[in-house]
């Protein structure tokens, strides 16, 4: 039977949808390289001191301009047809509260100094309020450029900002600016931002003022501003509040165990969240249940994400001198407590794009909302104890995360929690193989865990196997996932049927 029309009109839209989260992942894992340069090579050149401080008047200033997604031009995205006056509107707005917020932050520059005991601070934010002023004036142009799922542009033009970003701050660092050379840095990435924006989409640099569509701002801005202000919180406050109570450097050497507990995080979670958004909708487009595909995916995350987790605990005093370098030796300790308590984060990346994708925005912001404040206060109450308290409370605050996203996805997806366990289970089997072979070769080097790189990937090497090896004894679907792009031996090979309830079945499709 020969396609229909409308059957090669669909295809061609799937193949568009497929080229753009493809370059939306490229530019994330090219943006994970670059930050990784960044933190690897900054760290070494910088002391804890100093970038405590960098990460204090960042947060400071991302937390105040995040107010500036209440009025967000993304309302350009659900246009059906943008108009001139829209993208006016867009600016003039989101220019009007820039200045409120630039201005109050100005003037309490002196006064946020003083708190913190750092006279660095008066310096240090004035530069940032220049950086958000320039990359403000982009806004709109990114946002149309989403709306025409041009993430290719999209991806050239941060992947060159963040390049520019590298370059200025290790440069300015090697000259001795310390942590003033993240502000001048941010500055020029943001320089760099708005330049490209501008070559991209001219039509978005209207100046004229118009307030035409202040109702569709306000209307689509005032749920993702307070989901957006939540998120930078919780990203940001808590190494805020910890200035307050702590040196610096111990803002410093919490950022940097963050910056390393986020790698598995940023490899394995942000490709299945990127995916995870447009998969689900297409189920519900279809009309089939979505159980089944959320406990897949609940598989993969569990398969992958629990033993990087638990190897980077492992492996966390030559993973640190790795990408930190020997000085920060105090934040072993707590890469291996976060590492920990990071397993029980694996339902919390799906709940947003689950419930955005059955069309339950409302649900979708409050299941964010309500675990990152839950998150955000345990985490500032624990700061005054020390580092180690702060990291530990995180078996509180992930956990209940955890509970949060499951008490909102079921309400709406009728999984049976047997079936849950059972895809845990079958991701347990694979994570226990790769931790005893990783700890076999830390017995095998003496019971010590300061092993040496040599050591360090010959466990990572061992837990690779071990993985593996579980992985095919429970044939785990995710084997069928990696078949994808790597070539498998045909006898590993496995076909996956969901059944309406959203049962994973497993069978051996080799017939010899």
């Amino acid at each position: 039977m020969h396609p229909t029309d409308r059957e090669k009109r669909a295809g061609r839209e799937m193949s568009r949808v497929r080229r753009a989260f493809l370059m939306a992942s490229l530019e994330q894992y090219l943006t994970l390289a670059i930050n990784f340069l960044m933190v690897a090579v900054l760290s070494r050149m910088l002391s804890p001191a100093a970038i405590g401080v960098a990460v204090l008047g960042m947060g400071i200033s991302v937390i105040i301009f995040s107010l500036r997604e209440f009025v967000t031009p993304e309302f350009l995205i659900q246009r059906t047809r943008v108009e001139r006056e829209d993208v006016r509107t867009a600016l003039t707005i989101l220019l009007g509260v820039h200045i409120v917020l630039a201005t109050l932050l100005f003037v309490l520059s002196p006064v946020v100094a003083r708190y913190y005991g750092e006279l660095g601070l008066r310096h240090f934010l004035p530069v940032m309020i220049a950086a958000a002023s320039v990359e403000m004036t982009s806004f709109p142009a990114v946002a149309l450029l989403r709306r025409d799922m041009n993430f290719g542009a999209i991806a050239r033009i941060r992947a060159i900002s963040l390049t520019v970003m590298a370059l200025t701050t290790i440069g300015l660092a090697a000259f001795g600016f310390s942590f003033m050379s993240y502000a001048w840095g941010t500055l020029a990435a943001s320089s760099t931002t708005a330049c490209l924006a501008l070559i991209a989409r001219r039509d978005a640099y209207d100046m004229r003022p118009s307030l035409a569509s202040w109702r569709m701002v306000y209307e689509f801005g005032r749920f993702r501003g307070a989901a957006s202000f939540v998120d930078r919180a919780h990203d940001m406050l808590p190494q805020v509040v910890l200035g307050r109570f702590m040196p610096a450097a111990a803002v410093g050497i919490y950022n940097r165990t963050n910056a390393v507990c986020a790698i598995p995080d940023r490899v394995f979670l942000g490709a299945i969240f990127a995916m995870a958004f447009p998969a689900l909708a297409a189920e519900v487009r279809e009309g089939r249940l979505v159980q089944g595909h959320y406990l897949r995916a609940i598989g993969y995350i569990t398969a992958l994400y629990w033993p990087a987790l638990i190897l980077l605990a492992i492996l966390a005093h030559p993973v640190v001198n790795f990408i930190l370098g020997h000085s920060w030796a105090e934040a072993v300790p707590l890469v291996r407590i976060m590492a920990l308590a990071s397993l029980f984060f694996f339902p919390v990346i799906l709940t947003h794009p689950i419930l955005m994708a059955l069309g339950l925005n409302r649900e979708a912001f409050y299941s964010t909302a309500v675990s990152r404040a839950l998150s955000v206060v345990i985490l500032c109450a624990a700061s005054p104890m020390g580092l180690t308290a702060m990291a530990a409370s995180q078996f509180l605050a992930i956990p209940l995360q955890m509970f949060v996203s499951f008490k909102y996805v079921k309400k709406h997806v009728d999984f049976r929690w047997s079936e849950l366990f059972h895809v845990l289970w079958m991701s347990a089997v694979p994570t226990a193989g790769a931790t005893a072979a990783a700890l076999a070769v830390v017995g095998l080097s003496g019971f010590r865990f300061d092993l040496s790189f040599a050591e360090a990937c010959l466990a990572g090497v061992a837990a690779g196997m071990g993985w593996l090896a579980g992985a095919v004894l429970v044939r785990h679907p995710v084997l069928d996932e990696i078949r994808r792009v790597l070539p498998v031996p045909a006898r590993w090979r496995l076909s996956r049927e969901v059944s309406a309830g959203g049962t994973v079945q497993l069978s051996n499709t080799d017939a010899g």
